[in-house]
């Protein structure tokens, strides 16, 4: 019986040809079912959930006009370069702009990572590891969140893995072409979001002690792209946009950054209460994990781990720091430090695929793997793990017989007005009109005690209530056809149990 000689990594490689067209077989069979997996996970679900707020902006503000004016608004309107608007742009005029044809770019990118991860992993340390790789970016929670979203960020995800796969491909073969194809893939991964700069700079520096002067060309082409981009970043900072962030506490948002890496998007994101006991199980799976590395890792172990172990931290641990350093460069959100999730995983799978650990290393897998599918198909089939169904609500509501104020979480006022076939006002912090409507309605995040009679006033009498998915509408009216002021600042003050609460009106004016 033939053995098995180990090449530069400790990846096997058999020796006859028979050997190594079955082993390719097994890999190329195991990667293409986890990705038609992924491809099931992402697509069946797609068109379900309503738009969320950050996705009405995509869908109406930029994705709803002409190319030029599409491009135009990405200025004024968003934090993030244009790249991925402009490939929505063109997808959408063939999918269409319904949830299911404008998400489903999102999705395909997510499909497409699975094969990607696998390649990073089994460069550095063979076909076992890609395959366990493969499998955690299938069935990992946020990118499956991601991948059901109409914004940039698995797109993201994509071109940082792409850069990634070419930039280990050139440090152990230092040929020209990976080093161009890691530039190009750089650029594009930088004009999708700025926060690729991080696992980028990380790159390159590995790169550059690696293969010196070679690294000009990719180098250059990432430097075109960024000085193309500066004018608009330099404006869209200026705009303030994603200033809000930083009013959120770094710790805080430090700790959703893990758990959401481990389990999704399930709390403030989507209105409910925070649920970090969601990550804990596949948290001490994957420390143990790390520790395994630790302990059982052999140098060749280490050796392969060491460069996606540099780029996840320097995608993640470098923007905290500079949060900390300079507070008014605050941009750390879980999201935002997507491009840090594979690289990490990447690691996690070297770990258990260690050859001098290998049963418990499979049952760890085992176990992390499991537990992120099963969390995967319940997230698919929960709507209180979902998007709120903001669409359902307006169904429920209908068209305004007369002037009505809706009462709900600040971040839902623009699904329902995108869903709400009439005109509607988001209502801000100003009370310089006596607004008068006929009907108020509350729209919960669950079950909630009714309004107290002081946010309302003494003209309303309850009209009913009814659910859509999750959300909890109570409806309230003046008797008749009269009409009755409202309270803004009262109205505001409304338990929802959402963090802020915000005021809608529709088919009304100012008396």
């Amino acid at each position: 019986m033939e053995t098995a000689t180990l090449r530069r990594g400790g990846a096997m490689r058999p020796r006859s040809l028979g050997d190594a067209v079955r082993a390719r077989s097994r890999a190329f069979w195991i990667v293409a079912g986890l990705t038609a997996l992924a491809a099931l996970l992402r697509f069946a679900t797609l068109g379900v959930q309503s738009y969320h707020h950050d996705e009405v902006v995509t869908a109406s503000r930029i994705l709803g006009r002409g190319f030029g004016d599409a491009m135009n608004a990405v200025g004024f309107s968003e934090s993030t370069p244009p790249l991925y608007y402009a490939l929505a742009w063109v997808w959408t005029q063939v999918a269409g702009n319904t949830e299911y044809g404008l998400r489903s770019l999102s999705a395909l990118a997510g499909v497409l990572t699975v094969p990607v991860v696998y390649l990073i992993a089994a460069e550095l340390r063979g076909r076992r590891a890609g395959s366990v790789a493969a499998a955690l970016a299938a069935f990992n929670p946020m990118l499956l969140w991601y991948s059901q979203e109409a914004r940039a960020y698995s797109l993201l995800a994509l071109l940082c893995a792409v850069s990634m796969l070419y930039c280990f491909r050139a440090l152990r073969g230092g040929r020209r072409n990976d080093l161009l194809l890691w530039g190009l893939a750089s650029g594009l991964a930088l004009a999708t979001h700025y926060f690729a700069i991080f696992p980028i700079l990380a790159e390159a520096a590995l790169l550059l002690r690696r293969r010196g002067r070679a690294v000009a060309g990719g180098l250059a082409i990432i430097l075109l792209s960024a000085l193309a981009l500066a004018p608009l970043a330099i404006h869209q900072m200026s705009s303030g946009h994603a200033e809000w962030i930083s009013a959120l506490s770094l710790g805080h948002r430090v700790w959703e950054t893990l758990a959401t890496f481990l389990s999704g998007e399930t709390g403030d994101i989507i209105g409910q209460p925070e649920r970090p006991e969601l990550a804990y199980a596949p948290l001490a799976l994957s420390l143990a994990a790390f520790a395994l590395l630790a302990w059982r890792g052999g140098r060749e172990d280490r050796r392969a781990a060491t460069p996606p172990l540099a780029v996840g931290l320097a995608a993640t641990a470098v923007p905290i720091a500079v949060a900390l350093a300079a507070p008014g460069k605050d941009f750390v959100l879980a999201r935002n430090l997507m491009p840090g999730l594979i690289p990490l995983l990447v690691v996690v799978a070297i770990a258990v695929t260690l050859p001098a650990a290998r049963r418990l290393g499979a049952v760890l897998a085992a176990a992390l793997i499991a537990y992120s599918a099963a969390f995967c198909v319940w997230v698919s089939v929960s709507p209180d793990l979902q998007r709120p169904n903001w669409d359902s609500v307006v169904g429920r509501l209908g068209e305004p017989l007369q002037p009505r104020a809706t009462v709900t979480w600040t971040i839902g006022e623009a699904p329902l007005r995108y869903y709400l076939p009439t005109s509607a006002i988001q209502v801000r912090h100003v009370e310089g009109y006596d607004w008068l409507v006929h009907e108020v309605d509350f729209v919960s995040q669950g079950d909630v005690p009714p309004p107290a009679p002081r946010i309302l006033g003494a003209a309303f009498r309850e009209a009913g209530s009814e659910r859509a998915g999750s959300l909890l509408i109570r409806r309230y009216r003046v008797p008749g056809r009269g009409l009755a002021p409202i309270r803004l600042a009262m109205l505001r003050r409304a338990a929802l149990n959402f963090r802020t609460t915000g005021v809608l009106l529709d088919g009304i004016g100012p008396r």
